[in-house]
């Protein structure tokens, strides 16, 4: 039993808790510390290698950074999500932003409820967030909270197929979906017309 996560604790605590972790992976929620499972499948890792290196080059390093598995502070709870853009110039000595522009998850098995379900309002409330993206490891498909002009998210997120580009534009990036998944997952082929 991990005792941990019936302690309550503060953001404080649970910064000073983690840094002391450095093999196991920790979320903060509901003023607990909540243990999380570490590693993934290779098909995740190269999933979110992917979306980093197809986003890090339409970025400005000047203004924006691209992390892997790191941290996103919301107003109650600690996530880390599989790609993060944050701005520029944050220290090194933090654990997480408060400031994400985009976040990406890998769904796992494991993980879908908070991807689908609770993970959305958390990450929709921060005012710095541009786009949240829900990669597929199974189907060459990406389900996308996209911010628009009006500033609002849509209520549902919109699905993305394999011929398909995420647009963001407040950071003038898109991802094309068969760029995500091409060697990875395979899109199936398109129906031929019989003759």
């Amino acid at each position: 039993m991990n005792a941990r996560a019936f302690i309550p604790v503060d953001k404080a605590a649970f910064y000073r808790f983690i840094a002391t972790q450095p093999e196991q992976r920790y979320e903060f929620e509901g003023g607990r510390i909540v243990q999380q499972m570490t590693g993934g499948t290779l098909q995740h890792f190269r999933l979110a290698k992917r979306i980093s290196d197809l986003v890090e080059p339409q970025l400005d390093a000047a203004k924006w950074e691209v992390l892997r598995d790191w941290g996103v502070e919301t107003d109650k709870t600690v996530r880390f999500g599989d790609v993060v853009v944050c701005p520029a110039g944050t220290p090194g000595s933090v654990l997480a932003t408060p400031q994400p522009a985009l976040i990406v998850e890998v769904l796992s098995p494991s993980s879908l409820h908070n991807d689908l379900d609770r993970k959305p309002a958390e990450y929709l409330s921060l005012a710095s967030l541009q786009a949240y993206i829900v990669a597929s490891q199974d189907e060459a498909a990406c389900l996308a909270w996209v911010r628009g002009a009006d500033g609002r998210f849509p209520a549902v997120p919109v699905e993305f197929g394999p011929n398909d580009l995420v647009a963001i534009p407040p950071l003038g990036i898109a991802l094309s979906i068969a760029a995500i998944y091409s060697g990875i997952i395979d899109a199936p082929p398109k129906d031929t017309p019989h003759g």
